[in-house]
C-alpha cells in the first residue's frame, strides 16, 4: 500500500492550477484598461501625392483591426482614442553613388506627423514626427518607387500601431 504525501499532493496541485492561469495570459500592451475604442482621421497631405493618404489611412485601419488590441470605431465622438495625422513630404535620396558620380541606389522617405488623443483624459497618449523609407535601384521605373514608397508606409503603420499599443 502506497501513502500519499499531503505537502507533494498540494504542491503537485498548486503546479497544476499555475501553469492552468498562465495559459490565459496574452500581451495586450500598455494601454490603460479603460481605453477600447479608436478613431483614425483621414491623414493631411502636404505632398499631394495621389491616393497616399488613402493608403496610410486605410493601411492603419485594418493594423489595428488585425491587432485587435483595441476596437476601430467610425464616430470620433465616442472614440477613447483618436489618431490624426499628417503626410509632411515624400523625399528622393540618393544613398550609393560611384567614384564616376553615378547614382546607383536611391531611397523614398516618408515623413508623418501624428498625434495620439487620449479623449478620456483630453491629452496626447503620444506625437511625433515618423520617417520611412523603401530603398530603389538608380534605373527603377515608376513601379519600383511606388513599392519603395510603400515599403515606407508599411513600416509606419508598424510604428503608428506599436507606439499606440504600447503606450511610448
Amino acid at each position: 500500500m502506497t501513502l500519499v504525501n499531503p505537502k507533494k499532493t498540494l504542491l503537485l496541485l498548486f503546479l497544476v492550477l499555475l501553469s492552468l492561469n498562465c495559459l490565459n495570459y496574452g500581451f495586450k500592451g500598455a494601454l490603460p484598461s479603460y481605453l477600447k475604442t479608436i478613431y483614425i482621421s483621414l491623414f493631411d497631405d502636404q505632398t499631394y501625392r495621389v491616393g497616399l493618404r488613402e493608403e496610410l489611412t486605410n493601411k492603419l485601419n485594418d493594423a489595428f483591426i488585425r491587432d485587435n488590441t483595441l476596437t476601430v470605431i467610425d464616430n470620433p465622438d465616442s472614440a477613447d482614442l483618436i489618431i490624426t495625422g499628417k503626410i509632411t513630404r515624400v523625399q528622393e535620396k540618393y544613398v550609393a553613388i560611384t567614384e564616376q558620380e553615378n547614382v546607383e541606389e536611391r531611397q523614398y522617405w516618408v515623413y508623418v506627423k501624428v498625434e495620439c488623443l487620449n479623449t478620456k483624459i483630453d491629452k496626447n497618449l503620444w506625437a511625433e514626427n515618423l520617417s520611412r523609407f523603401g530603398v530603389v535601384s538608380a534605373e527603377g521605373d515608376i513601379d519600383e518607387i511606388d513599392r519603395a514608397i510603400d515599403f515606407a508606409v508599411d513600416n509606419l503603420v508598424e510604428d503608428i500601431l506599436t507606439k499606440t499599443i504600447a503606450a511610448w
